[in-house]
């Protein structure tokens, strides 16, 4: 069966079911005929956003989506009240700040900076890979960044030592590369899009509203996100354990970074500002300022504009518009549940299926886990609609079973990152899309995924007694 044949039998299949949940209305006695609709119009968008027929994008899907609540009755505040939220205002300029350290060659300058630092070996090239991961982390919010980065890098330099990307040598230092882009960042706030984009869908709750801090994020996320990191990179080191010595000298780092020329105004002037704006994410958590995510990123942006280093272009060319739209669209979303009674609906499901499992926090963060490592397969876009349906349910969960809603982020982080096959994880297709055929093979890349897959388990095991002692779970 062709690629294209499957998609619309997937599509259809999704819609008719969407279109006969909003035609015969099974749940009238405890959800509105308006909220049969708005079901209907969310399959019926997932049909598409999962199946992508006739490659329309996520956006475009977006605006069927927000066309068709519209048409049926819902106010137009609530459909786009996620454009209104910080989070848009948060990944636009995340975005270009990203576009802005490929502009300039920042990113390929620290990397080279460090791997003329040291005679090359593998454990060396997997310790430097690591480190520009982190420090770009720290730098940039975009995943999407990170992988343009480091995995070109990554790639000149198994093709420079003639190692193959599909030989166990090559697809070590290049999924080492593709994980410190992918997971680190999501330890804090601003490391990845994850912390904008799900703190501005708990801001648009208004009993979650101020829950999810800076410091917040990082109690119930770092501590995780470091712990599945040195796993994942030792777990991988050992089945993909290289032989012999990297045919490679760090004199030709150095010519390579002499190449580069001397540090331009606009890289120094970069590092400045994005430098400026980490530490005012960090001393912002501690309440030293008044000024929230948004403002910090908007005004880095502005000086980055009247120093020359942006151009309007660069909005046209560095923000993915795409992402934009599908992350606003989600967020709407959330209000359009909380008000229009879905968001209780689904809540009182949701709580007897949860409740015998509510009392053991092993049983419940495994259970839950595992779903959605499961569910992944199905919600392919970093679980963005999942989210979106499942935050506006957490205060109701929260009131009746006690399940403190911050437990619920590193579970849809761990998730979100999984890649058990290449499709269920955009990053990866990214990352494929970089390396094509000189990269890693399925059968190496689907092991990684489950050498990530064990670690999550193992790290869980540990995270829970911080978990409750941190005072989550």
């Amino acid at each position: 069966m062709k690629t294209s044949t499957v998609s619309i039998i997937g599509t259809l299949s999704v819609v008719l079911l969407g279109v006969l949940i909003g035609t015969f209305q099974p749940w009238v006695a405890d959800l509105s005929p308006q909220g049969h609709q708005i079901l209907m119009i969310v399959l019926i968008t997932v049909g598409f956003w999962i199946f992508k027929p006739f490659g329309v994008s996520f956006s475009f899907t977006a605006f069927f989506m927000m066309t068709a609540l519209l048409a049926i009755g819902v106010p137009m505040g609530y459909v786009f009240s996620g454009f209104a939220t910080g989070t848009i205002w948060t990944l636009i300029p995340a975005l270009l700040f990203g576009h802005v350290i490929i502009k300039t060659g920042l990113g390929r300058r620290i990397a080279l900076i460090l791997l003329k630092q040291f005679d090359p070996s593998y454990r060396n090239l997997i310790v430097i890979f690591s480190l520009v991961g982190i420090i770009l982390s720290i730098l940039t919010p975009s995943i999407t960044v990170r992988i343009s980065v480091l995995l070109p890098v990554a790639l000149s330099c198994i093709e420079v030592c003639e190692i193959k990307g599909d030989s166990k040598e090559g697809a070590l230092i290049l999924l080492t590369s593709l994980i410190v882009a992918l997971v680190p960042g999501t330890g804090w706030l601003t490391g990845s899009l994850y912390g904008p984009v799900i703190s501005g869908m708990f801001e648009s709750v208004p009993e979650l509203q101020g829950i999810l801090t800076f410091n917040a994020w990082a109690m119930v996320n770092l501590l995780p996100a470091l712990l599945i990191t040195i796993l994942v990179i030792v777990g991988g080191y050992i089945i993909f354990r290289p032989k012999g010595k990297v045919n490679l000298s760090r004199e030709l780092f150095v010519k390579k970074y002499e190449e580069i020329g001397k540090v331009t105004n606009h890289e120094k002037k970069t590092t400045i500002v994005l430098v400026i704006c980490f530490i005012l994410f960090l001393t912002g958590g501690f309440g030293l300022h008044p000024f929230p995510v948004p403002a910090i990123v908007m005004g880095g942006a502005f000086v980055l504009a009247i120093t020359g280093v942006v151009k309007p272009a660069d909005l046209g060319v560095g923000v993915n518009w795409d992402t934009v739209i599908l992350i606003g669209s989600s967020i709407g979303l959330i209000m359009v549940f909380g008000e229009m009674g879905i968001a209780d609906w689904i809540g009182g499901m949701l709580i007897p299926l949860i409740a015998p499992i509510s009392d053991s926090p092993w049983l419940l963060i495994y259970t839950i886990t595992i779903l959605f490592f499961l569910w992944k397969f199905v919600d392919i876009a970093t679980l963005v609609l999942t989210k979106a349906v499942l935050i506006p349910t957490l205060p109701l969960i929260s009131q009746e079973l006690g399940i403190n809603p911050l437990i619920w982020v590193p579970m849809f982080l761990m998730a979100g990152n999984s890649f058990f096959l290449i499709y269920t994880n955009p990053f990866v297709l990214l990352g494929k899309a970089v390396v094509g055929d000189k990269g890693w093979n399925s059968k190496q890349l689907n092991t990684f995924g489950l050498i990530y897959g064990v670690a999550c388990l193992i790290v869980i095991a540990i995270c829970i007694p911080y978990w409750i002692a941190v005072g989550v779970l």
